[in-house]
């Protein structure tokens, strides 16, 4: 009986009690804030070395809302305020202090950002997997950064540049030497893969740095493991441009790509449909479905304005659609496609290379009646380009 008596006051003051600290919290964060505007750091400083000494109110629950009060009024405050609580207290907060110190360094001076998260790796950060992550990407992009201004591609370009998914850094070369090493950039991130194995944040810069020095493999393999945890785009769009000739298992990711990203660009998928178009005759039935599924997919949810589609669409029924079940099947399904995008009046007007491209499909698809706009489009005057597409086609039929 006396147990429940004790009881019900500590749950009475349980509930008095979080008002007060949140009354706590907001004067404290009003203090600060105020402190700062005056320029008087140290104050800032001391009242929440205080708070949290005393264990009044705990970091977790000041800290996001404190940087979010500072940043508001100018950066130069934020990163005279975090210098303090970095070099005046060896308690908490220093991990988030020097995290959020070198984000505001990165805002404005790479160089800067570099030195700050260069000590803290070195220091009380020497077994945050996060500092060591962030080492390595700040030493890749000093390097990059370094190449271009001094004008320094002499190498064989790298697998990604000027690929439809992603710009990486430079591979490395002996002529392309900085102060900024690639296996030093490397060191920090696999040091940070060591120190937390369930931190995937790093594994799409990691994986860049391994290409860049000649490690595809093994970078292959760690993207494709970090994309079997988690349907990441990033790591997808990397995943498609290591390995671009391998069609068969390029076409199981652009359809990938399309459920995470259904209004991607049509670029995106130009040179892979271009490469197969080259090679129908060597791809297995199931991967010439797949290229199909994908020129569909962007002639329904893509940017009407783009046009490439509507020509791999005529590529690809004029040479396969009496040998491969897989195309009849799938257009059996569009009728409603006629009225979309074949009626008469859209092969009335200004013969654009999108028009001759439909023609084309339309008279493929179609059994049209005699004398429809279709075939003045196809038998009157076209570009040389467009005159040598309708005649590549009627070679093939």
């Amino acid at each position: 009986m006396n147990k429940q008596v004790r009881a019900f006051p500590v749950e009475r003051d349980d509930r008095r009690v979080m008002p007060h600290l949140r009354d706590i919290r907001l004067k404290v964060l009003s203090d600060i804030d105020a402190y700062i505007r005056q320029r008087e750091y140290g104050k800032a400083s001391a009242l929440l070395q205080t708070i949290v000494n005393t264990g009044s109110i705990q970091v977790k629950e000041i800290w996001n809302p404190l940087i979010a009060v500072i940043r508001a009024q100018d950066h130069t405050s934020l990163g005279v305020f975090l210098d303090l609580i970095i070099t005046e207290t060896r308690t908490q907060p220093p991990f988030a202090a020097s995290m959020e110190r070198f984000f505001v360094a990165l805002d404005s001076n790479y160089d800067d950002a570099y030195a700050i998260i260069l000590a803290f790796s070195t220091d009380t950060g020497s077994k945050l997997a996060m500092a060591h992550g962030f080492l390595g990407i700040i030493i890749a992009c000093l390097r990059e950064l370094e190449l271009r201004r001094n004008n320094v591609f002499t190498a064989t370009p790298h697998v990604f540049r000027n690929s439809e998914f992603a710009q990486f850094v430079t591979s490395a070369d002996e002529e392309q030497r900085t102060k900024y090493s690639l296996t030093n950039a490397e060191r920090h991130l696999e040091q940070a893969l060591e120190l937390d194995p369930e931190c995937d944040f790093f594994v799409p810069f990691h994986a860049q740095v391994l290409v860049a020095l000649g490690r595809t493999d093994f970078a292959t393999h760690m993207l494709e493991r970090r994309y079997a945890k988690d349907k990441n785009i990033v790591v997808l769009r990397m995943l498609m441009s290591l390995d671009p000739q391998d069609v068969v298992e390029q076409s199981n990711r652009m359809l990938d790509y399309l459920e995470l990203d259904p209004f991607a660009p049509e670029t995106y998928f130009n040179g892979y449909i271009t490469r197969c178009t080259g090679q129908w005759d060597q791809l297995p039935e199931e991967t010439i479905s797949r290229v199909f599924l994908i020129i569909i997919d962007r002639i329904e949810r893509g940017d009407p304005r783009e046009t490439d589609k509507w020509k791999y669409m005529a590529l690809f029924t004029a040479r396969l659609r009496t040998t491969h079940p897989c195309v009849c099947s799938v257009m059996d399904q569009r009728l409603h496609w006629w009225h979309m995008y074949f009626d008469w009046p859209q092969f009335m007007g200004t013969v654009t290379d999108a028009v001759v491209y439909k023609a084309v499909c339309a008279q493929q698809w179609v059994d049209l009646e005699p004398g429809h706009p279709v075939y003045n489009v196809l038998n009157g005057e076209l570009t040389d380009d467009q005159a040598a597409f309708v005649n590549n086609i009627r070679a093939t039929d």
